[in-house]
């Protein structure tokens, strides 16, 4: 093949070749200040909730509480129930004690006022017009034995413990019931 051929020939084929560099897609990432942006009153207090857990607990709140905390916030005249702090810390998975200790009406707001990320959370939700949101913020924030430490279960191979070996550790709540 004459050598003159080649570079015509390669610049031909690479004509039908599609470069990479000629077909870039942008794509653009979209950042609000506001966590509201685009949802109504209601959508937007579950979210604030919902955030306000993930901020006490380090994780998304459990599925079973998703619906008290909704619930809470369903309301029209924008007052959260009384019964939302029991209902969403036993929806999180507390034991009906700590639940009764935590959510004593008497000193709730109090409790609530005295934790910085229960504070904030109430106050998101008071700027939505919502009454009584300490019920729903401490239910979400509140920080109790079974969410601080939960209990740790080792894997056992063949009746031994194998984590010396390779094994590993799952970290999984454990509820007594007495």
């Amino acid at each position: 093949m004459h050598p003159s051929v080649v570079p015509s020939l390669l610049a031909f084929l690479l004509t039908f070749i599609p470069a990479q560099t000629r077909h870039t897609s942008r794509m653009g990432l979209e950042t609000h200040q506001d966590i509201c942006t685009g949802l109504s009153n209601a959508e937007c207090c579950a979210q604030s909730l919902e955030l306000a857990g993930f901020r006490a607990t380090g994780d998304q709140i459990p599925r079973a509480a998703k619906n008290p905390v909704r619930m809470s916030c369903a309301n029209p005249e924008k007052v959260v129930p009384e019964a939302a702090c029991r209902s969403i810390s036993m929806a999180r998975g507390l034991g009906a004690k700590e639940v009764s200790a935590s959510c004593a009406p008497t000193t709730l707001e109090r409790r609530c006022h005295d934790e910085p990320l229960c504070r904030t959370c109430v106050d998101d939700l008071t700027k939505l017009e919502f009454k009584g949101a300490y019920r729903a913020c401490y239910g979400v924030t509140s920080k109790t034995a079974a969410t601080d430490e939960p209990a740790k279960v080792i894997i056992l191979h063949d009746g031994t413990p194998d984590a010396a070996n390779g094994g590993f550790e799952i970290r999984k709540r454990r509820t007594v019931v007495q």
